[in-house]
């Protein structure tokens, strides 16, 4: 029986040029390919803070004047926007809250505490205890993303139906956002310790006040920087969160042996294999058009909104945690060709990824059939009276 090609292979032979953007966006380099840009901390922090500029700069550009083109021009500048805003979050602040951002525990944690208090996030020390209890208990009840997406009525075994009604409640329900808003605010203003971290939000709510208040751009504030800082950032990591880990596999134990621990979390690679040579004529055409749009359209937006950084080998952090983060595509890929057999991917779009994580397919998981589980049988969770807040 002949070995089926991976995706990534079937694209060895598209042109170079494309190469490197198809290493991006499917978070897999060819075998045996060579790296043309390493990247480094810092250059992953400089690429969100980059992103952000361009979001409201073209969101700026769209509201004078404001014409029939300003929507969809603003829409994209609110998912640019949020979406530089999650590298900082996702990517940055939580290499700080490891110690792997910077070299030191003071910078790690003054980079991590500016963040946070910039986009209004949890702050570091409450951050970091939160997220290494998540990583000692991952998907158990402990585990504070757990308990967040239980608070927005997620479930097991739910249906298609069942689950496309709940998605579409949690990203348009005022409940689910205000909460998860609130939430952040309070966290930033409410009991926080130690003082300093008070007098950094303080700070800054007053400097953006007096700032706002001094060049009475009012409805740009509230247009190119409260909406994306709140409800797309937040909608974007509500989808980033479930499909994070397999929540549901082992019934949220919190004893777990590191053969069940590396099955929690999967490679959430983008993209799919190129057509194949079966096709011909219009067909064959049709099909490089579909999969072009899909590569250029669909993956590559999940990437850049939701699935940023070097989140699509978020399996790698959890297996080794101390590699070479900012490059964990090659760490991982080089890992895997040494023989490791304890990763796991799924390829296709945030649709794919949400079925593998065990969210859709009623009590079947998406995994390989070798490796396949069926989802204990759901039970009564209990609602995080918090809100929503990771």
């Amino acid at each position: 029986m002949q070995e089926a090609v991976e995706p990534r292979e079937t694209m060895r032979g598209l042109p170079r040029f494309v190469q490197p953007y198809l290493t991006w966006v499917t978070g897999v380099p060819l075998k045996g390919g060579r790296q043309l840009i390493p990247w480094s901390p810092n250059k992953a922090g400089l690429l969100g803070l980059a992103q952000i500029a361009v979001g409201i700069g073209i969101g700026a550009r769209a509201l004078h004047p404001f014409t029939a083109w300003s929507v969809p021009v603003l829409l994209l500048s609110w998912l640019l926007t949020s979406g530089g805003m999650r590298r900082l979050d996702v990517v940055v602040v939580h290499q700080t809250l490891h110690r792997m951002f910077a070299r030191t525990a003071w910078a790690n944690r003054a980079v991590g505490e500016l963040i946070t208090t910039v986009l209004w996030r949890t702050p570091y020390d409450e951050n970091r205890k939160e997220h290494l209890t998540h990583h000692a208990y991952p998907c158990s009840t402990k585990d504070i993303d757990t308990t967040y997406l239980m608070s927005t009525g997620m479930r097991p075994g739910m249906t298609r139906s069942e689950f496309r009604r709940y998605l579409w409640g949690a990203l348009l329900s005022p409940r689910h956002h205000g909460g998860f808003f609130l939430g952040r605010l309070k966290s930033n203003v409410a009991g926080v310790r130690p003082r300093y971290r008070l007098v950094m939000s303080l700070t800054w709510l007053a400097a953006t006040a007096a700032f706002v208040g001094l060049t009475g751009w009012w409805v740009e504030y509230l247009v190119l920087w409260l909406v994306p800082v709140s409800v797309v950032f937040q909608s974007c990591t509500y989808l980033y969160t479930m499909t994070e880990h397999r929540w549901w596999l082992f019934g949220n134990r919190e004893k777990l042996s590191r053969h069940q621990r590396d099955l929690l979390t999967f490679g959430r690679v983008c993209g799919e294999a190129v057509p194949g040579p079966e096709a011909t004529g219009v067909r064959r055409a049709l099909a490089w058009t579909r999969w072009t749009y899909r590569m250029l359209v669909v993956h590559s937006s999940y990437r850049m909104f939701v699935l940023v950084g070097d989140t699509v080998q978020h399996d790698v952090h959890h297996v080794k945690p101390t590699c070479d983060w900012a490059n964990s595509n090659y760490v991982r890929s080089e890992d895997i060709d040494s023989g490791s057999e304890r990763y796991t991917e799924v390829w296709g779009s945030l649709a794919d990824h949400l079925r593998a994580a065990g969210q859709v397919d009623d009590n079947r998981v998406g995994l390989p059939d070798d490796l396949a589980i069926t989802v204990p049988a759901p039970e009564q969770v209990r609602r995080d009276p918090q809100g929503s807040r990771v």
